[in-house]
């Protein structure tokens, strides 16, 4: 009945963390999809400075890749966790 618990247990975690990396990733690919058809053609235009598309830039990027590293440091930690208690 145990081994059986476990399974569900351990089924359901690898799904969690699964949903996790996917988030992960999904977020990274909507950065770059943003900075490719909306930020990068919004440059042409306006002509914004050096110091204004980079603080653009920085301003897409640090939140994504905090999200995208956080989703797979939690998926990476719900698999690690499932095999130590084997």
């Amino acid at each position: 009945m145990n081994a059986v618990l476990f399974a569900i247990g351990a089924l359901v975690a690898i799904v969690a963390a699964a949903a996790f990396a996917a988030l992960g990733l999904l977020t990274l690919y909507g950065g770059a999809r943003a900075t490719r058809e909306q930020l990068i053609p919004g440059f042409r235009p306006d002509r914004p400075g050096p110091l204004a598309r980079a603080l653009a830039l920085v301003a897409v990027w640090v939140p994504v890749l905090v999200v995208t590293l956080f989703a797979l440091y939690a998926a990476v930690w719900i698999v690690a966790l499932v095999f130590a208690r084997q």
